[in-house]
């Protein structure tokens, strides 16, 4: 069954899609019986997040997914799932990375107007998703999706802005996941939903600084903790969900 709601499934997740580099999250996933869709490298984006699913592709509801004009997806994911190609080229340098990397929560949709793909925003204008304007380019990568009202970010301009649409927001301070090639990753690049009450994490928890904060914030909203590796908090792109049982 197709996840009708993005980042928001309400059963057991089935089917997610994954950086080909989270090697043994990928293996995790496969001994819980869930089915993982790579996202390869893709030359045209910077090399240490060139396999980001967060940058490659984007789930707009049920089986239809945007990805990059220059970049077409071989095998299950094509066959499986409407696949339709944004008209932006994707580039080496921000804001060019970015067209796909954007969050939908329930009604509302977190992006940059001056960076996201035309398409996604014309989307969200026709679907009469509340569209909440910020200044950060990599939107999805800094947001963690707790629930339908609830998020953990590690960006202030979309603290400041969730504050006002969501019930709940937990700010985190950056600099404790690790991204190869930068100085630090972001809290939305290493986790994804795994069922209406759980998250999948690529690392531990424990070596998140602001371990128990997230750790009380994910207890006040009833969600369980899935660690997919034994080693620290890595951001891959994120781990989307994109079918459920």
């Amino acid at each position: 069954m197709y996840i009708k709601n993005p980042n928001l499934p309400t059963g057991e997740v089935s089917a997610v899609a994954i950086s080909c580099e989270a090697i043994k999250a990928i293996d995790t996933l496969h001994l819980k019986g869930i089915k993982t869709y790579i996202t390869e490298k893709n030359p045209i984006l910077p090399e240490p997040v060139c396999s980001h699913t967060d940058l490659q592709l984007f789930h707009l509801f049920e089986n239809r997914i945007l990805i990059p004009n220059e970049h077409l997806y071989a095998g299950e994911l094509n066959k499986n799932f409407n696949t339709e190609q944004i008209g932006e080229k994707l580039g080496k340098s921000y804001p060019y990375d970015v067209r796909l990397n954007c969050k939908i929560i329930g009604k509302n949709i977190f992006l940059n107007k001056k960076t996201i793909a035309k398409e996604i925003l014309e989307y969200a204008e026709s679907n009469e998703l509340n569209i909440i304007n910020v200044n950060q380019g990599y939107t999805g990568c800094s947001i963690c999706v707790v629930n339908e009202s609830a998020v953990i970010t590690d960006d202030e301009s979309i603290f400041t802005a969730a504050q006002n649409f969501l019930n709940d927001v937990l700010l985190i301070s950056k600099g404790s996941i690790r991204l190869n090639g930068y100085n630090y990753g972001f809290i939305g690049g290493c986790c994804g939903k795994l069922g209406p009450n759980k998250l999948g994490l690529n690392g531990r928890i424990e070596s998140h600084k602001d371990k128990n904060s997230i750790i009380d914030f994910l207890n006040k909203h009833n969600t369980e903790i899935i660690e997919l590796t034994d080693e620290p908090l890595t951001d891959i792109g994120g781990i989307i969900p994109l079918m459920q049982k």
